[in-house]
């Protein structure tokens, strides 16, 4: 049988254990939400800077990387377009030879000249006609040669092969063929005489 005298003396002590045992429980909260609030100020003053600058390195990373990216595609441009002028600068003086930048009159009189030695032609005159040299109406400019010279009509007729199939841009505008009086051991002359008249143009800088 319980003694109630007791139990009534010593309900204030069991209050006092029970307020205690509340009050270090209260403080071990107190501790355990200080502790979490000292490391969340320390994350936050500590932590976030570098994390900050972390992302701040990742978003100039990702710049640079897009930089390069760019840098590349010009640089692969730079390299093609070296490729292109290349191919082109090889064939540059073959398209200089066909279509000049430079009226270059010594040498088409020199390679007619020739063309005409090609074909067993003896080249009796050269003439220039200059008229022609500056043209307001187009972007080019062109001169005429005319080039005489006698010989068999089959020489005549490789000098007209070779003057289509030649390099040099030229336009043929006439081709006069006279017959040669005879000699006076011959009664028909074996060679004829040829006339032939070209324009020759080239593309002058502006």
């Amino acid at each position: 049988m319980i003694n109630t005298k007791n139990w009534f003396q010593l309900r204030p002590m069991y209050s006092y254990i029970r307020k205690q045992a509340e009050n270090q429980k209260f403080l071990k909260y107190l501790e355990v939400g200080g502790t979490f609030t000292l490391i969340a100020i320390f994350l936050f003053f500590a932590i976030m800077p570098t994390m900050t600058t972390i992302f701040s390195l990742l978003g100039e990373i990702k710049s640079k990387e897009s930089y390069l990216q760019k840098v590349n595609a010009k640089i692969n441009n730079i390299i093609k377009a070296q490729d292109i002028y290349a191919q082109v600068q090889e064939k540059y003086s073959l398209i200089e030879e066909s279509f000049p930048s430079q009226p270059q009159y010594y040498s088409s009189a020199s390679n007619l000249a020739t063309m005409f030695r090609d074909s067993s032609l003896d080249i009796s005159q050269v003439n220039f006609i200059l008229d022609n040299d500056t043209d307001k109406d187009t972007n080019f400019g062109s001169y005429q040669v005319n080039i005489s010279g006698e010989g068999q009509y089959s020489n005549v007729l490789n000098i007209i092969k070779n003057m289509i199939s030649n390099r040099r841009l030229i336009n043929t505008s006439s081709i006069q063929i006279n017959q040669i009086e005879a000699d006076k051991t011959e009664t028909v002359s074996s060679k004829i005489k040829v006339n032939i008249s070209n324009d020759l143009y080239y593309l002058p800088d502006k």
